[in-house]
């Protein structure tokens, strides 16, 4: 049961269609809405982050912040919600780590589409602080789209406790009798049937919450593994992803790339995120 969710925004006026959104969530699922403002110091520019960034006395960066909060305020309020704000100003750099030491504790952690954001490299280095530290799920939903009652789900699985975590999550989110499809995508058949085990376990444990599961192998040696679960998902018409987040070590993922990092830029769908 969702009753407790903060969303995150970097610039009031950027995310106000994300405000909007994510408070006709929270009035749907009659839960409570908090949402954390983080006002960066200014770099050069938004492509160098997080490097350039400009010194600027605190007192004018406090004062930003106050003028961000109150920014995100009247929007939220123009959206009919009273949601608790606060702010956090710090260097660019350091703002994620401040937020994961401070405030993360809800049932779903909330953020809108990279165009939602005035500085996509904070968005990413926000995304992935919490994904990796929080454990609390990560919502990001893409412009100006809410996360619908969850009738038709996606499950991208790939056995381990990251994915476990996200079968959970999708437990608590999803319709009742709602229909999953555990999607496992691979290079090749061989690869993909190496989880049809784990397939008959995670739909026998769906199954017992009445929910109607189907396991599904996609073969694509053509497209990424994050877009060829983005275009099945669109396919099929869902209304969420879920996945695990980050099962491999931060030095793979930044040296070859992982479906995460490539999810967390792609928003065509609603995505929840577990790590």
């Amino acid at each position: 049961m969702i009753k407790d969710i903060l969303a995150i925004v970097d610039d009031g006026d950027h995310a106000q269609t994300f405000l909007k959104t994510v408070a006709e969530l929270a009035a749907a699922r009659e839960a409570t809405l908090e949402v954390a403002a983080l006002t960066p110091a200014p770099t050069a520019s938004p492509g160098t982050a997080p490097f350039g960034t400009l010194y600027v006395p605190e007192w004018v960066l406090m004062g930003d912040d106050q003028a961000n909060v109150e920014r995100v305020r009247a929007h939220l309020a123009a959206a009919g919600s009273s949601a608790e704000i606060f702010g956090l100003h710090d260097d660019i750099g350091w703002l994620a780590g401040n937020l994961k030491r401070r405030r993360q504790v809800a049932d779903l952690i909330a953020i809108g589409a990279r165009e939602t954001w005035a500085n996509p490299w904070l968005r990413r280095r926000v995304a992935e602080t919490l994904i990796r530290a929080s454990g609390t799920p990560l919502l990001i939903l893409p412009e100006e789209q809410t996360l619908k009652p969850v009738r038709r789900a996606v499950l991208g699985w790939k056995a381990g406790p990251e994915a476990t975590r996200a079968m959970h999550t999708l437990v608590q989110l999803a319709d009742p009798g709602a229909l999953i499809d555990v999607v496992t995508v691979g290079t090749s058949l061989h690869a993909c049937e190496g989880e049809q085990e784990a397939h008959a376990e995670v739909k026998r444990h769906l199954l017992r919450h009445g929910f109607d599961a189907q396991g599904h192998w996609v073969v694509n040696d053509d497209k990424s593994e994050a877009e060829t679960l983005t275009l099945y998902a669109q396919e099929i018409g869902a209304d969420l992803i879920a996945i695990g987040g980050f099962a491999h070590s931060r030095i793979r993922e930044i040296l070859l790339g992982g479906v995460t990092g490539d999810l967390l830029e792609r928003t065509e769908t609603p995505l929840v995120v577990v790590g």
